[in-house]
Formats: structure tokens, C-alpha cells, sequence
């Protein structure tokens, strides 16, 4: 697989940072859950604040964004790079609908994980800072008109005050 660049939206409790981030074979939740760096660098960035989304106030070449100020980061229209890497790696997983919040900050979506019991506890089992979940829809709760979505939203665990989990209906036929 060839190096990859993807484009992706990282929030902070206040800014919306959309730039290109460089994740070479990985995944980006990989990328963010790398304990080797404490930031990361997005280049093309724009800035704009989460109350007005699409209002770029500041435009840089590339910005440093310290890991533990995300809150999550989205990622919508592109397939999660990384898969070739992780094949050998596939470990099976049940699907959950959950509901994390994080002030100021609502995000629901599909969550995988491995092994069965409490989905709960098993999130918090979950290795890394960072977790993805897919059909990822988020509100902002100061101004709950203020909705973002996305393929896949990778949240910062460590920033969560309340996790609430469904266990996702069986579809197989």
C-alpha cells in the first residue's frame, strides 16, 4: 500500500481543525492512538470555531494539535485507510449503539468490540485513548441545531463523562 494521506475534521471543546494528516499504512485512529507522539500535525489546515463550523477564521500551512485536546475527530466521505496492514490482525467484534457524551459535546454512533458481558465496561477495556465508531452523528449541546456526521468519528475515551450502550439487534438472516 502506498503512503496515504486522508483529510479529516478534529474538534476541540471549541474549534473545528480540518487539514490532511499523513498515515502512511495506518489507520488514523492508529495515528492517534500512537503513544510516541503527543500531537498531531494537520498541513492545509483551517480553523473555525464549532459555533459557526463553516467560518474558517484562521487558514496556516500546517498547525501542531496537542492529542489530549481532542475530543474526537471525523472522518466523512473516505473508507478507513489501513485495512491491507490489518487483515492478519481481524479479530471478530460485536456491534453497539452507543451514546457518548463529552461537554459540550453528544455523539452517538456503532461501536465494535471484542468479547461479550457489559458493552460498558468493555469500551473502557478497549486499548488506546482514542476509539472509532462508525455512523457517527454528533451535536453540539450549547446549540443543539449544530449537528456534524460522519462515516467514522474516533473519540478521545479519556474526555468522557457518560457512556450508555445498546447491543445492536442481530440482522443475519
Amino acid at each position: 500500500m502506498s503512503p496515504e494521506v486522508i483529510t479529516a475534521d478534529f474538534f476541540t471543546k471549541q474549534h473545528r481543525v480540518t487539514g490532511q494528516i499523513f498515515t502512511g499504512d495506518r489507520r488514523l485512529s492508529d495515528v492517534l492512538n500512537d503513544e510516541l507522539y503527543s500531537y498531531v500535525e494537520p498541513r492545509q489546515a483551517k480553523v473555525a470555531r464549532v459555533i459557526e463550523p463553516e467560518k474558517v477564521v484562521y487558514s496556516y500551512p500546517s498547525v501542531i494539535l496537542m492529542k489530549e485536546a481532542i475530543v474526537f475527530a471525523l472522518l466523512t466521505g473516505a473508507r478507513s485507510n489501513g485495512t491491507e496492514s490489518r487483515i492478519s490482525k481481524y479479530v471478530e467484534k460485536k456491534p453497539y449503539d452507543v451514546l457518548f457524551t463529552i461537554p459540550p459535546y453528544e455523539i452517538s454512533g456503532r461501536l465494535y468490540l471484542r468479547g461479550t458481558g457489559d458493552p460498558r465496561t468493555l469500551m473502557i477495556r478497549e486499548t488506546g485513548r482514542f476509539v472509532p465508531m462508525t455512523e457517527a452523528r454528533v451535536v453540539f449541546t450549547l446549540f443543539p441545531k449544530i449537528e456534524f456526521s460522519g462515516e467514522v468519528a474516533i473519540v478521545n475515551k479519556a474526555l468522557l463523562e457518560v457512556v450508555g450502550a445498546l447491543e445492536s439487534p442481530d440482522t443475519t438472516p
